[in-house]
């Protein structure tokens, strides 16, 4: 049995977006929670350990490359997730010729993406560690895009490395991972909002009982 290229992706899409719907409250969070961490997991954890299956950069489009027809086995084979990246390497020769800091940035996906699995679940929980855990995810998120960007540019080679096409360098290079600078940083101002939200709440509380605690004089 055969089926398009994009239909696993689509369910894993699918599956957070209805787990998500099972809640009340945040559902955006948690939706992007979820898929953030099956991509780190599934899609950048598997290019991480079998890199070498891109070789080369694809030649096709994306639309293309996602109707391809490909055995129904394939879509629990890590390997051909990391061949994925044959595609993304139209656009960032980086992942062809397994650029040591992208590989290394893979593996970390991998606590990332462990991370997103956790806040979920601490989010759906309301957990007091929620926004410390989410400060910290998003930091290394944001820390870990600044990074992908930034490094071409230190080495001098934006020109070789990257796409100078157009669409392709604002949609699936700057669109995409852009997405885990912007959300990471909304997600930072909610969780300081909601620290100095307790902290005011706190602090007149704890003037009250210093006030009500403190010896009558004669």
């Amino acid at each position: 049995m055969e089926i398009y290229a994009f239909v696993p992706l689509g369910v894993l899409t699918l599956v957070c977006v209805l787990f998500s719907l099972l809640f009340k409250k945040e559902k955006l969070t948690i939706f992007w929670l979820l898929w953030s961490g099956l991509i780190h997991i599934i899609l950048e954890g598997s290019y991480g350990f079998f890199a070498h299956e891109v070789t080369k950069a694809s030649t096709v489009t994306f639309t293309e490359k996602m109707l391809e027809m490909i055995p129904l086995e394939k879509a629990f084979d890590l390997h051909w997730y990391a061949s994925l990246y044959s595609q993304y390497a139209k656009y960032d020769l980086r992942y062809a010729i397994q650029d040591p800091m992208v590989v290394f940035f893979c593996f970390m996906e991998l606590v990332q993406g462990a991370c997103c699995f956790i806040l979920a679940l601490c989010v759906i929980k309301e957990a007091k560690i929620r926004h410390a855990l989410q400060i910290f995810l998003c930091s290394i998120q944001g820390l870990g895009t600044v990074f992908y960007f930034i490094t071409p540019y230190i080495y001098g080679v934006w020109n070789e490395q990257i796409s100078s096409d157009p669409f392709e360098l604002w949609v699936y290079v700057v669109g995409l991972n852009g997405l885990w600078l912007l959300v990471p940083i909304i997600l930072t101002i909610q969780s300081f909002i909601a620290i100095s939200n307790q902290f005011s709440v706190q602090l007149p509380n704890t003037k009250y009982i210093k006030k009500s605690t403190k010896p009558k004089t004669a």
